[in-house]
């Protein structure tokens, strides 16, 4: 399905803010989570972060090769770059991202809103996406749900764009779940990480799309060495687990530029739910989960 949403520009001389955001529909301008949406602003990545991104693609040497992505599943160590984009030989893509979770967002709080951006509250319209996903950021995001409304066992869907509202289309996803014991996962492996203090579900997922192609995704959190939690996360664009096995996924579209937003995407959202988590934390948590 493709989306045109209207947007607006914000009058800011702070070259930091992104000067782009969606315009809510009246019944989302009534809700009093609507200030999450407009007090907050959403800002680019730091300037070191886009420093490493402009400097182009990543040596693919450096990259976890696809059939080798459980090798990021280790309790300590990292590799030879942890933030970064780069294209393979066959013309898939590779995607590095890393963040810090600072000690004052709690696990607690970011598994609430991890469950509670899929739940749609009582005044939301249907067709007009999810406010509740919209705050997180307002240039991209329209829509988030639990496929059977529920949990996310049988897919999550997403709508969102990836340029921070510069006029690139809407694209509908479905997140899908996988077993990461049919790719070596073992209980041993999972309580190394354990006694790390590492998290892992023992879940891989991928995406599908309202067009041909497939992306495998892996993250998971750990202690950071100077203090809060380090999630170290990865794509690999054109590949996709089936039966117990990765195979390539050659309907997939991939080039250096859209790699490269989505990481800029994948920083800026993490980042900014950090801004206004624990406002609407301690505002919503304790209410009806239905509430607007």
């Amino acid at each position: 399905m493709y989306y045109n949403i209207p947007k607006e520009r914000i009058e800011t001389d702070d070259p930091s803010i992104i000067p782009v955001k969606q315009k809510l529909f009246p019944e989302e301008e009534a809700m009093p989570l609507a200030k999450y949406f407009h007090n907050y602003p959403l800002h680019m990545p730091t300037p070191v972060e886009m420093q490493i991104v402009n400097g182009g693609p990543m040596k693919v040497e450096d990259a976890i090769q696809p059939h080798d992505f459980m090798n990021l599943l280790k309790p300590y160590g990292y590799d030879n770059v942890e933030l970064g984009y780069c294209m393979f030989e066959d013309g898939s893509g590779y995607v590095a991202t890393y963040r810090v979770r600072p000690a004052h967002i709690t696990a607690e709080m970011e598994n609430w809103y991890r469950n509670w951006r899929n739940l749609k509250s009582k005044s939301m319209v249907p067709g007009q996406g999810n406010l509740r996903y919209k705050i997180w950021s307002p240039a991209d995001h329209f829509d988030h749900y639990y496929i059977n409304w529920e949990n996310g066992s049988q897919g999550i869907h997403t709508t969102e764009s990836l340029d921070l509202g510069e006029g690139d289309r809407m694209y509908d996803t479905i997140r899908h779940q996988f077993d990461l014991r049919d790719f070596g996962f073992t209980d041993e492996w999972a309580q190394e990480l354990k006694d790390a203090g590492a998290t892992s579900t023992g879940k891989g997922s991928f995406e599908t799309f309202d067009e041909p192609g497939s992306h495998l995704c892996l993250a998971y959190s750990r202690p950071a060495p100077l203090g809060g939690v380090e999630t170290r996360s990865r794509e690999w664009i054109g590949w996709k687990p089936v039966n117990g096995k990765l195979v390539r996924d050659e309907t997939t579209h991939c080039t250096e530029e859209y790699l490269r937003k989505v990481v800029i995407h994948t920083l800026v959202e993490w980042e900014h739910l950090n801004t206004y988590l624990p406002d609407l934390y301690a505002e919503y948590h304790d209410q009806p989960i239905d509430a607007d």
